[in-house]
C-alpha cells in the first residue's frame, strides 16, 4: 500500500445518485451503498479483525476539513485501519474524528484499539448519518490491488461536527459470499 497516497483520500466525491451503477461491479455496488453497518455484514462472513495502521492526532486533508466544516488548524484524531475477514484485507478505512466530536460516549472512540469503529458507532440509536458519497481511487494508492479501488464516505453525527468515515473496498471483498442476498 502506498501509505502517503492512501492517507489522503483527497479526491472528488459524488453522491450515490450521481454515480452510474453500470461503472461499478454489481457485487461491489451493494457494499458501497448500504446504509447498514459494514462491521455487522463482515462479521457474518467470517472472523473480522482490525489492523490499526495509525491512530493519532493529525491534520485532515482540505476536503476532509471542508466536509466536516472544520476551522483552520482544528485538532482531529486520524484513525486508519485495515479490516480483514479470515485474515484477508477487504477494506481500508480512514476516519477523521474532530476533537469537538469527542464528547459523551464518543470520548471512548480514542480507546478502541483493534475494535471496529463502525461496530461502536452503530450501537447508539441517536446516531444520524449523512448521505453516502462515492469515488474511484487511482490504482497507485494501493499498488497491491490489481485495479483502481472504489471508496465511499459519510459523516456520522451525534456530537460536534461528527466523524467522517472513508472506506476503500479492495477487490478481495468481491470474493466473499454476499451478505445482501442474491444479487
Amino acid at each position: 500500500m502506498n501509505s502517503a497516497a492512501a492517507q489522503q483520500f483527497d479526491y472528488r466525491w459524488a453522491p450515490v445518485h450521481r454515480i452510474s451503477k453500470t461503472k461499478i461491479p454489481s457485487v461491489l455496488w451493494y457494499w458501497l451503498t448500504t446504509p447498514a453497518s459494514l462491521t455487522a455484514k463482515l462479521q457474518c462472513l467470517g472472523e473480522l479483525t482490525v489492523e490499526v495502521i495509525e491512530d493519532t492526532w493529525g491534520e485532515p486533508t482540505s476536503r476532509e476539513k471542508k466536509r466536516l466544516n472544520l476551522r483552520p488548524r482544528e485538532a482531529a484524531r486520524i484513525r486508519t485501519v485495515l479490516l480483514r475477514v479470515d485474515g484477508k484485507a477487504v477494506i481500508y478505512a480512514r476516519s477523521v474524528i474532530p476533537a469537538r466530536s469527542l464528547r459523551g460516549h464518543w470520548r471512548q472512540v480514542k480507546h478502541l484499539n483493534n475494535k471496529p469503529l463502525g461496530g461502536y458507532l452503530f450501537q447508539h440509536r441517536s446516531l444520524r448519518r449523512s448521505g453516502i458519497e462515492i469515488t474511484q481511487l487511482p490504482k497507485r494508492m494501493f499498488p497491491d490491488q490489481p485495479t483502481a479501488v472504489w471508496a465511499r464516505r459519510s459523516v456520522f453525527h451525534q456530537y460536534g461536527p461528527g466523524i467522517l468515515v472513508n472506506e476503500a473496498f479492495f477487490e478481495s471483498i468481491q470474493q466473499l459470499k454476499s451478505p445482501f442476498g442474491s444479487i
